[in-house]
């Protein structure tokens, strides 16, 4: 944790908790990557929509997708990510929103090259596969540059608060002051693939739009129905604004 840069202190957030806690807000560093992908591992991926294929695959890349951690070790080499400790959870993280910078190219249209540049292992395992096919179906003709006139834009990439710290408004703090680190940046627009409905709710009370959806029950992969039915969650969206 050292070097890091306290964004808040202490973190003010919509409604107040009845135990004790002490919450500062960090810009993630290189060093917390490890951390930050068990944090992902326990909090983040047991929720996701596409994690229920996961359930049948008993695979240890399943189970710990190293694929993930390259995409969270490359995101905290720049300082656009940001991590929630709470110093009397011995200083332990209890939210984190990874946020990764992109610029125009030549060659860079819509949201595509998923996984491309970070890790091919996605494609090897059943619930990579998924993930892949779900992001690219939601992705498809859809170009954020053009939409908002920017020539770089912030992708949330992940929104996880730790179960014991929910319905505070953390994830909504969190999503607010990627806002304002983007607009630091020079970013026009902020975009998330908001394939769960916890993602959708906290980005919508910050002026989100959804620019495409899928809906799960009719989502069709490899001549099936995999999300169809999944508790919690009906529709994943790709949403975003303009900064």
């Amino acid at each position: 944790m050292g070097g890091q840069s306290t964004l808040t202190f202490p973190l003010q957030l919509e409604r107040a908790v009845e135990r004790q806690q002490e919450l500062t807000v960090y810009i993630a560093q290189p060093d917390d990557g490890q951390e930050i992908f068990e944090f992902l591992l326990q909090h983040f991926f047991p929720l996701a929509p596409i994690r229920q294929l996961a359930l049948y695959d008993e695979s240890e890349e399943a189970k710990r997708p190293e694929w993930v951690d390259d995409i969270v070790r490359e995101c905290v080499q720049a300082p656009y990510s940001l991590l929630v400790r709470d110093a009397c959870l011995h200083n332990q993280i209890v939210a984190v929103a990874i946020n990764d910078m992109k610029k125009r190219t030549s060659t860079h249209g819509a949201n595509h090259q998923l996984y491309a540049p970070k890790s091919n292992n996605p494609a090897q395992i059943p619930v990579g596969r998924l993930h892949k096919a779900v992001l690219e179906d939601i992705n498809r003709d859809v170009d954020i540059f053009a939409i908002f006139q920017t020539e770089i834009k912030m992708e949330i990439g992940a929104l996880a608060v730790d179960g014991r710290y929910t319905r505070q408004g953390l994830a909504t703090r969190l999503v607010e002051l990627s806002l304002r680190i983007a607009k630091a940046h020079g970013a026009g627009a902020v975009w998330t693939e908001a394939l769960s409905a916890y993602t959708a709710k906290a980005v919508s009370k910050l002026g989100f739009d959804v620019l495409k959806s899928v809906t799960y029950d009719d989502f069709r992969y490899e001549g099936e129905l995999p999300l169809a039915n999944i508790p919690g969650h009906s529709v994943g969206r790709l949403m975003a604004r303009k900064i």
